[in-house]
């Protein structure tokens, strides 16, 4: 039996769960609405670093103090849960500062922060069956990030405060303690923190840039990225050709149907993320592009 070579081994979930999820209908509600949802009828003005700075700290102290505020009801300080989960500070950080970054938005920031608290709520209740917890508690600290990382990876859910969840989740006595409750208080701040950057971050920027995956879920694929041969060229119809004489493709070509990747370059998936955004931005542009001509026409034909 012959078995793929470790590095040609691939897993895209997306794959199987896209088939699952619905087109955004985001668009057709009310523009007040989809608005603070992160849609956009047309380009978004770029604003200088001061006004990204001084957002940033809006949402960071407003974000922060929501869930401190939420957290000091008598329900869950009966638990003996502290005033914050540690991480949320990294959260902060992520959610309101670099919130273009795929590592920001609602998938990886809810399900990654999520699966990261099961697993470290796991190792912890594993490794506390051993009476000799105290003498193995770095290795169950150690395997709970490592376990955390390789699961946000293979779902497509990396967001770095999650590692420092699972690490507190057995690491941490004031957290640790908490036991299966730490899951419903992670949903909740990261439920918390989602809808306070959906009203900070759509003031004067946009968020999130998806809330799922940036692929087109229309044409039933999971990635609209190619590979073009080494040595081949991009055709005007936009295939990858090896005629003698030819240049060969050595740049990223990115348009609005398709995203042409040379074939000694690999792609993690954050970048991969990055590319299907560009494109995806570029698509919607060619669309506004022909409504406003279409209605242009309109015009001219009715006067």
């Amino acid at each position: 039996m012959h078995f793929p070579a470790a590095k040609d081994l691939d897993i895209d979930i997306d794959k199987y769960l896209n088939r699952f999820i619905p087109r955004s209908r985001i668009h057709r509600l009310p523009a007040p609405i989809s608005r603070f949802l992160g849609y956009r009828d047309s380009p978004r003005q770029e604003i200088g670093n001061v006004l990204i700075a001084a957002w940033s700290f809006i949402g960071a102290f407003c974000g922060i103090a929501i869930i401190e505020g939420a957290f000091m009801s008598p329900s869950i300080r009966a638990h003996g849960a502290p005033l914050i989960i540690g991480s949320f500070g990294a959260v902060a950080i992520l959610e309101y500062s670099t919130i273009e970054s795929p590592l920001a938005q609602p998938r990886n920031s809810i399900v990654g922060h999520f699966l990261s608290a099961v697993i470290g709520v796991c190792i912890s209740k594993l490794f506390g069956l051993s009476p000799n917890f105290d003498g193995l508690q770095w290795l169950a600290g150690a395997l709970s990030v490592g376990l955390a990382s390789a699961v946000m990876v293979l779902t497509k859910t990396v967001h770095p405060p999650a590692g420092a969840t699972a690490l507190l989740a057995v690491a941490d006595s004031s957290v640790s303690h908490l036991g299966w409750y730490l899951l419903p208080l992670i949903l909740l701040s990261s439920v918390l923190t989602t809808l306070s950057s959906l009203i900070v971050n759509n003031i004067q920027r946009r968020w999130p840039i998806y809330w799922w995956t940036p692929v087109d879920l229309s044409k039933g694929q999971s990635s609209d990225i190619e590979t073009a041969p080494d040595g081949g060229k991009v055709s005007t119809e936009g295939k990858a050709s090896h005629d003698e004489g030819d240049s060969p493709t050595r740049d990223i070509i990115i348009t609005a149907d398709r995203i042409l990747v040379p074939e000694h370059i690999y792609l993690a998936d954050m970048e991969r993320g990055v590319l299907e955004v560009l494109s995806d931005r570029l698509r919607e542009g060619r669309t506004r592009s022909v409504d406003a001509t279409s209605r242009t026409t309109s015009r001219t034909r009715v006067d």
